[in-house]
């Protein structure tokens, strides 16, 4: 693979390090040996070693885990596009550094002229995008994306100390340095910067934190430019930041820097085996399919780069809603004419990070932990650890307690809860700790603990069946499908369970549960003594779903999830079977 991303001819050797590089001493050592004008004869980004560098970083590192954490379990919801009537707005600043000479009102222009260009692009609205209309068959099964996002310039409410007053835009000249401003969490920051050895660099998942996109002076917007900050051809038509901001918001690079054995992610982006430069003849392949060379995350000329897929659109707005709740919600506050903005600081918030986390060992190898249930939280994430060591692990639950099982005996654990509001992940609770019982091979945690299913059949029992899992998945019991005849009879089964967490599936193959159309049939769980720790009434779809723990014959209830009936659950005449 060819990887010249950064520079060409005499710094060759440096490549086959580095595919992008953004380290300042090396930056400095080239430009000392190559005009900025050839640093630039192709596109050039800086993303690969901007995070080889954040990647050396532990906090990073960690945070970055969690980050990917969330947006594994947004896109798992994802079935489909929905069109995009109420596009997310996502609040925006410019920073401007290093500028001689700087004329306040232009660069503004400049940085109003970027963001329409952004919005265009993302959403699908260039005038380019007629292009797609020309070469589309050479691509089957590849759509033009339309992003539901709108970028905007923040216009109040601004961090104090730059200057700014309500009613300015979010434009700062020679008032920061670097690539991330603490002061300016809760938006999508833009660093413009001159002689940076590449067009731009950006994190992959950016963070909301103050972080951002580094731009060339030579790469940002479109048109003369003001002064120094001036867009050069073929760079001039504001792209390069379309190009970054798609790795902000978790976009590889479409040939996924690894050839044809790679890839990006994004299940409609053909494979190919490298980038492409300037603007490439349609078609043209590699690794068995069309290249889509005029995709904004190649490596093509300004005009020749104009569209996003549907695949990437998606993985961008997974990537907003999952992690950068902290900017979205920031919106209300710092744009005017938004709900909430003129107040300065939004709707009244409730829902907080968890209060009253304590655990207890129930057992040698598991903990359980517990807290004080938030308003209007959607779920929660715990993440423990044994104590001394830097690797998290992670669950999210939608109850209050949560039993962690697979754990070393006579070992202290760390461990924090963290809620998830409407507006967002809040901080995790203050770090704790608690120590697994000591094993006695054969004493407390080791025997089996008694669990007593009771399953009220309906009219059609043939469309029932039944599983109970361990933690790994693995199924230790099963019931069913039942005959015609036991119609409406009760069944019962006794478990024999060894300590730890498990999942009870009831199943009707019809998608219209075991009640209340056609009979009356429920779903209990019983303990030692015979007491209902769980139960379900029976008014599913295709399934319901009962998650427990048992330890040392004490049972504790993890929560109920189900579907709804199905369209077809309606209409059955009594007596027919299925």
């Amino acid at each position: 693979m060819k990887r010249n991303w950064l520079f060409i001819g005499m710094i060759g050797l440096l490549l086959t390090m580095y595919s992008c590089q953004d380290d300042s001493d090396l930056i400095t050592q080239l430009e000392d040996d190559v005009t900025h004008d050839t640093v630039h004869d192709h596109r050039t980004c800086g993303n690969e070693a901007h995070m080889d560098k954040l990647m050396s970083n532990p906090d990073y590192l960690e945070a970055r885990a969690e980050r990917l954490l969330n947006f594994d379990e947004e896109k798992s919801k994802v079935e489909e596009r929905a069109s995009c009537s109420d596009p997310v707005v996502i609040p925006v600043a410019v920073h401007y550094q290093g500028v001689t000479n700087p004329n306040a009102s232009c660069l503004i222009a400049l940085a109003e002229s970027q963001i329409m260009i952004l919005n265009d692009d993302f959403q699908g609205k260039n005038a380019d995008i007629n292009s797609w209309n020309t070469v589309a068959n050479n691509f089957p099964g590849v759509a033009n994306g339309e992003t539901c996002i709108r970028f905007e310039l923040a216009d109040q409410n601004h961090p104090s100390g730059y200057g700014l007053s309500n009613g300015d835009l979010a434009v700062t000249i020679n008032k920061t340095t670097g690539d991330q401003v603490n002061q300016w969490s809760g938006y999508i920051n833009f660093f413009i910067q001159s002689n940076t050895g590449v067009l731009g660099y950006s994190p992959l998942g950016g963070a909301g934190n103050g972080d951002g996109v580094v731009i060339d002076a030579e790469a940002f917007g479109s048109g003369s430019g003001c002064g120094s900050i001036a867009p050069s051809a073929p760079y001039n038509l504001g792209r390069t930041l379309t190009h970054e901001l798609g790795h902000y918001l978790n976009l590889d690079h479409i040939w996924g820097n690894a050839g044809c054995g790679g890839g990006d992610a994004v299940n409609d982006t053909p494979n190919q085996d490298d980038e492409n430069y300037g603007c490439p003849t349609i078609p043209q392949s590699s690794c068995g399919s069309n290249d889509l060379s005029m995709n904004y995350m190649d490596y093509t000329n300004d005009a020749c780069m104009f569209m996003f897929t549907g695949g990437q659109s998606t993985r961008m707005e997974n990537w907003v809603s999952s992690n950068l709740t902290n900017v979205t919600s920031n919106a209300s506050n710092v744009i005017s004419g938004n709900t909430g903005g003129t107040g300065g600081g939004g709707p009244v918030v409730t829902c907080d990070k968890p209060t009253g986390v304590t655990a207890t060992s129930p057992s040698a190898s598991s903990i359980t932990i517990s807290w004080t249930a938030q308003p209007d939280a959607i779920k929660y994430r715990i993440r423990y650890r044994v104590q001394g060591t830097t690797s998290w692990s992670y669950k999210t639950v939608t109850t209050t307690t949560k039993t962690i099982t697979a754990l070393t005996a006579n070992t202290t654990y760390e461990y924090q809860v963290r809620t998830r509001c409407p507006q967002g992940w809040t901080p995790y609770s203050s770090k704790k700790t608690i120590k697994t019982q000591t094993s006695t091979g054969g004493g407390a945690g080791s025997g089996l603990n008694t669990i007593k299913l009771k399953l009220k059949l309906d009219d059609y029992p043939e469309e029932t069946s039944w599983e109970l899992e361990d933690s790994q998945g693995i199924i230790i019991y099963s019931g069913g499908p039942y005959g015609v005849n036991a119609a409406n009879t009760l069944k019962s089964k006794t478990f024999s369970l060894p300590d730890g967490e498990y999942t009870l599936y009831v199943d009707d193959a019809y998608g219209d549960g075991i009640c209340c159309d056609y009979g009356n049939g429920y779903v209990k769980l019983k303990d030692s003594n015979n007491v209902t720790f769980a139960n379900d009434n029976g008014n599913f779809g295709y399934y319901t779903q009962l998650d427990f723990s048992v330890y040392n014959n004490v049972t504790t209830f993890q929560g109920n999830n189900k579907d709804q009936k199905a369209a077809n659950a309606q209409g059955k005449s009594k007596g027919q079977s299925n």
